[in-house]
């Protein structure tokens, strides 16, 4: 593992970011004169990263940028949006999963990256009493899961020397519990000293949007619904993989796709 990083942060319900996240700061929103959509269908995720990439517009050219996805439906429309952004815009897949406790499965002692960070929340590991053995043993578990998940991505490894003073795009297809890009967010916040963090995704459910820019610089989407159901339903095909985004999904993992994409 490259390194363990612990912190405090009282409760930790999953529904809401940690305590020791950074302060409050606007959010970007949609630019000037981009209409805010009631309703959005996407024909795909490349039609929507194409969408979302015109809402990046003030990140254009800027060299300090790198686009990290968390999904692989993420990849297709983050992929999108770095070509957008500029000839050597680097697109990188950073998976982050949570340590689980036994029996409680909403509950998250942590998490860790694809490239080995850990990130563990002393306050929540101390409260339900979890032994070292048995946290160091969850760790191994999801770190070996994310090793071959990270493997299987084509580009590089979102590592510190990467990450640590730039500009972090993190993109997803959509956010329904929105518990991939929080665990994201938190680890990020939490492991690397990145200049900026702002959450872009095609779908973001209203109050979603809120928690996020409590503790991100920006939070930029197509449409921020208050209620989103599936985020699937904003995709012509749902789940499945069209042949453009297999397309796609070919140029950046080994295994390709299972023929549809998963939500948290």
């Amino acid at each position: 593992m490259v390194g363990i990083h612990t912190y405090s942060a009282g409760s930790n319900d999953r529904g809401r970011m940690a305590a020791t996240a950074a302060p409050p700061r606007p959010g970007y929103g949609l630019l000037a004169g981009t209409r805010r959509r009631s309703t959005a269908v996407f024909d795909d995720r490349i039609q929507a990263g194409t969408q979302l990439a015109t809402n990046l517009r003030e990140y254009v050219g800027d060299p300090n940028v790198v686009v990290l996805s968390v999904s692989r439906g993420g990849a297709v429309v983050g992929s999108v949006v770095a070509s957008a952004l500029g000839h050597g815009v680097p697109h990188l897949y950073y998976v982050v999963r949570p340590i689980p406790f036994a029996g409680l499965p909403r509950l998250s002692l942590g998490s860790v990256a694809g490239d080995g960070s850990v990130r563990i929340d002393n306050a929540v590991a101390q409260s339900v009493g979890v032994s070292e053995a048995t946290l160091l043993g969850s760790i191994e578990a999801v770190d070996t899961e994310l090793g071959r998940e990270q493997a299987s991505f084509f580009g590089a490894v979102p590592t510190a020397e990467r990450l640590e003073g730039r500009t972090l795009v993190v993109v997803d297809d959509g956010m329904e519990a929105g518990d991939t890009m929080r665990e994201a967010v938190m680890h990020l916040r939490h492991c690397y000293r990145a200049s900026k963090v702002v959450v872009a995704v095609p779908v973001c459910l209203a109050d979603l949007r809120k928690q996020l820019l409590r503790h991100v610089d920006g939070v930029i989407d197509i449409v921020s619904p208050v209620f989103v159901g599936s985020v699937a339903r904003w995709y012509t095909l749902g789940v499945a993989v069209s042949p453009a985004e297999q397309l796609v999904l070919d140029l950046l993992f080994v295994s390709g796709s299972s023929g549809s994409f998963d939500y948290d």
